[in-house]
C-alpha cells in the first residue's frame, strides 16, 4: 500500500475527533435493525462486518439526482458513470469488480443473467426507501457474487400522499407521486415515477468508439407497488417494481437509442413453525431487456428464486438455516445475423446455516453454505466473524470468509461471428469479432480478510477504521482476436477505510476515507477506475424550518485504458426550506466549482448545473 499518501486523509479524520460533544439531539434516527448482513431481522450493533444504512431521510436531504449522488459518498465505494443520467454504471466496493458485488431490490437479486451487471442508471431514486450495504464477503449467506459486499435496495413504503418535482439543469424534469396506507389488518403504497433529462454530450474527443457533441438525453418511467396483510397465523408481503428507460448514445454509427426494462416482484409469506421457529418462503421473479435497434440485437434475462429462510434465537445465541433454488435464462436475437442468436438457461440450489452466539464481551458468527450449479459444479462458501466489546465505548472486530463469483451466461455461452465494419473514426474497414463464450469457463474464487475497530466517543461521536485483503484468483480474462473469456489473471487488493459521524444541536458531519492498493497479479498494475485515495465529507446544518449542507468528493488519479485520468474535488451545495406541514422547497447545485474531470477516458462529466425541487405531501 502507499503509505504516503494515507497521512493527509488520516490526519483530516483525527482533526476533526476534537469537535466538541455534550448531549446527542439529532435531527433524525437511523434504523436501529437490519436483515442484510445475516437474513434475519438483529440489531445493528450486533452486526459484525462494516455496513451502513442511508435511510428516506438522508436521500432527501441530499436531494440525490441518481443513486450515484448516493453511493459515491460512501466509504469503500467507487462509481463509474459513461455520460449522464441513464448512461451505463459500473460500482467497486472495496476495489473488487464490478460484477462483485451482490445487489438486491426487497431481497431479491437482480444483476442480469446476461452480464452478470446490474443496470444501476435505470433505478430511480424516487423508488428507494432505504439502502443497506453491507461490507466484505457474504457468499455463504447469499451465493456467487457477494465477493466485495452486498447492496440491498428497499424501496418505498409510502403511508401517505405526496407529490414531488424536480426541475433544473440540462433539460431536467422529474416528476414522482405516491400513496399509500397502513393499519392493523395491513398496508399498501403505490408510487410512480417520471424522470426527463436533455442532458449533455456523453463523449467527448478521446473516445474511441465515436464522438459527437450532441446532447444524450433520458427517460425513465417507474412504477413500485407493496402491499400486506397480517392474518393470524402470519404475514403476507408482495412487492413488484418495473422501470423502463430510454437512453441516447454516441457510437460507430454517430447517434445510438437504446429501450430497458427492469422487472422485480416477490411474494413473500412470514409465520411461525415448529415451536416458534421464524418461517420466511420467497419467490422472486426479476426480468431485465436491452434493445438497441441501430446495432439490430437485443438481449433479455430472467431469474425466478424460490427461498425458505428458518431461524431462532435461544437466549444468547441464533441459529438460522435455509436453502434456495435458481433458475436463470438469457436470450440474445439480432436481427440481421443469425448465427448471433442464442438462448440458454441454468439453475442452481444451495443449503445454508449461520449461528451467532454471545458470550460476556464477545459476538461469534460463522456461516457455511454449499452451493450446485447444473453448469459448472459445485462449491463451497463460508464465513466467520469475531467481535471484542474492550469496554462500553471501544469495539474490535476480525472477519475471515471464503468467496466466489460465477460466470455469466454471455461469458459461457455467447457464439463466435466474424464481420467487417467500416470506422468512420479510424477511416477504413476494421474487424469486428462478437465476443465468444467458454462452457469451461470456472468460477472466480476469493478469501477475504477484515479488522475493524468501533469507537463511541460520546453520544454524539463515533468513529471507525477497517483494514480489508483480498486475494482473488481464476479471474476472467479475455484473449485472442474472439476475446475468449478464460480463468487466468489474479488480483490482490488491500486497503483501510475510515469513517467519522458528529451529530449534535441540528448539526450533522460525517467524514470518510478510503485508502486502497488494488493489483493485478499478472501484470502488476493498478485495477482500473479504482483510485488509490477517496475522501468525502458531507455537513448539515438543520434549523427550525431551514437547513443547508454540502458534500465534497476528492478522488486521486484514476487508471484507465492507457491513461492514467487526473484526481478531482467536486463540490455540491444544498438548502431546503419547510413552508408547513405539507409544502417543502429545495435548492441545490451540483459541482459548484465547475471542476472538469473524467472518471472514464472519452466520456463527459456533469458540469455547473442547478435544481429545484417542490414537495407536498399530506
Amino acid at each position: 500500500m502507499k503509505s504516503t499518501s494515507i497521512l493527509p486523509l488520516s490526519a483530516m479524520l483525527i482533526f476533526s475527533v476534537n469537535v466538541k460533544a455534550e448531549s446527542s439531539n439529532e435531527v433524525y434516527q437511523q434504523a436501529s435493525t437490519t436483515v442484510t448482513a445475516s437474513r434475519y431481522e438483529q440489531n445493528k450493533t450486533d452486526v459484525i462486518p462494516s455496513m451502513s444504512i442511508i435511510d428516506r431521510d438522508d436521500i432527501l436531504n441530499l436531494q440525490a439526482n441518481s443513486i450515484i449522488d448516493i453511493l459515491s459518498l460512501q466509504k469503500g465505494i467507487d462509481v463509474a458513470r459513461n455520460g449522464g443520467n441513464g448512461s451505463a454504471t459500473s460500482v467497486f466496493m472495496r476495489g473488487t469488480n464490478s460484477t462483485h458485488a451482490l445487489v438486491l431490490i426487497d431481497g431479491m437479486r437482480v444483476s442480469s443473467s446476461f452480464t452478470g451487471s446490474f443496470a444501476w442508471e435505470h433505478l430511480p431514486v424516487s423508488q428507494i426507501q432505504r439502502i443497506e450495504i453491507v461490507r466484505g464477503t457474504r457468499v455463504s449467506y447469499y451465493g456467487s457474487d457477494a465477493i466485495g459486499g452486498v447492496i440491498n435496495i428497499i424501496t418505498r413504503k409510502q403511508e401517505k400522499a405526496y407529490v414531488r418535482y424536480t426541475t433544473g439543469s440540462f433539460g431536467t424534469h422529474n416528476f414522482d407521486l405516491g400513496y399509500g396506507n397502513a393499519n392493523d389488518s395491513g398496508y399498501y403504497s403505490l408510487v410512480f415515477g417520471s424522470q426527463k433529462t436533455d442532458g449533455f454530450s456523453a463523449t467527448n474527443q478521446n473516445n474511441f468508439f465515436g464522438f459527437n457533441p450532441d446532447n444524450d438525453g433520458y427517460e425513465n418511467l417507474s412504477l413500485n407497488l407493496k402491499a400486506g396483510l397480517n392474518l393470524d397465523n402470519g404475514k403476507l408481503n408482495f412487492n413488484y417494481l418495473e422501470s423502463k428507460g430510454n437512453i441516447d448514445f454516441d457510437s460507430f454509427y454517430n447517434v445510438g437509442n437504446s429501450d430497458t426494462k427492469e422487472r422485480v416482484a416477490r411474494i413473500q409469506w412470514q409465520a411461525k413453525l415448529f415451536n416458534d421457529w421464524n418461517s420466511e418462503l420467497a419467490v422472486g421473479y426479476n426480468e431485465n431487456s436491452l434493445t438497441t435497434k441501430v446495432f439490430s440485437n437485443g438481449f433479455q434475462s430472467n431469474r425466478v428464486v424460490f427461498d425458505w429462510l428458518l431461524n431462532k434465537s435461544f437466549g444468547n445465541h441464533h441459529l438460522g438455516f435455509g436453502a434456495t433454488y435458481r433458475q436463470e435464462d438469457a436470450d440474445f436475437t439480432n436481427v440481421l445475423i443469425q448465427q448471433l442468436r442464442y438462448s440458454n438457461s441454468r439453475n442452481n440450489s444451495a443449503v445454508f446455516a449461520n449461528w451467532r452466539g454471545r458470550f460476556n464481551q464477545h459476538i461469534l458468527s460463522a456461516s457455511v453454505r454449499y452451493d450446485d450449479n447444473s453448469v459448472y459444479g459445485s462449491d463451497t462458501s463460508a464465513d466467520l466473524d469475531w467481535a471484542y466489546q474492550i469496554n462500553d465505548s471501544v469495539r474490535f472486530n476480525v472477519s475471515a470468509g471464503t468467496a466466489f463469483k460465477a460466470p455469466n451466461l454471455n461469458e459461457l455461452f455467447a457464439p463466435q461471428f466474424q464481420t467487417i465494419i467500416f470506422s468512420p473514426e479510424l477511416g477504413e474497414f476494421v474487424n469486428f469479432f462478437s465476443f465468444e463464450g467458454n462452457p469451461d469457463l470456472k468460477p472466480e474464487e476469493s478469501i477475504n480478510f477484515e479488522m475493524g475497530l468501533k469507537v463511541k466517543i460520546s453520544e454524539a461521536q463515533q468513529l471507525s477504521f477497517n483494514a480489508f485483503y483480498y486475494k482473488i484468483d481464476n479471474l476472467v480474462d479475455f484473449q485472442g482476436p474472439t476475446f475468449k473469456p478464460v480463468n487466468v489473471n489474479e488480483s490482490t487488493i488491500q486497503g483501510l477505510e475510515s469513517e467519522y459521524n458528529y451529530s449534535h444541536n441540528g448539526l450533522n458531519l460525517n467524514i470518510n476515507a478510503t485508502v486502497q492498493d488494488t493489483n493485478n497479479d499478472q501484470t502488476n498494475t493498478p485495477l482500473l477506475r479504482r483510485p488509490d485515495n477517496k475522501l468525502n465529507l458531507s455537513i448539515d446544518k438543520f434549523f427550525n424550518q431551514f437547513s443547508i449542507g454540502s458534500s465534497i468528493r476528492y478522488a486521486s488519479k484514476n487508471p484507465d485504458f492507457g491513461i492514467e485520468l487526473d484526481g478531482y474535488t467536486v463540490i455540491d451545495l444544498r438548502a431546503a426550506y419547510t413552508i408547513n406541514s405539507h409544502w417543502k422547497v429545495s435548492a441545490k447545485i451540483e459541482n459548484a466549482a465547475d471542476e472538469e474531470y473524467q472518471i472514464i477516458n472519452g466520456y463527459n462529466t456533469p458540469d455547473l448545473s442547478g435544481y429545484i425541487t417542490i414537495q407536498w405531501q399530506q
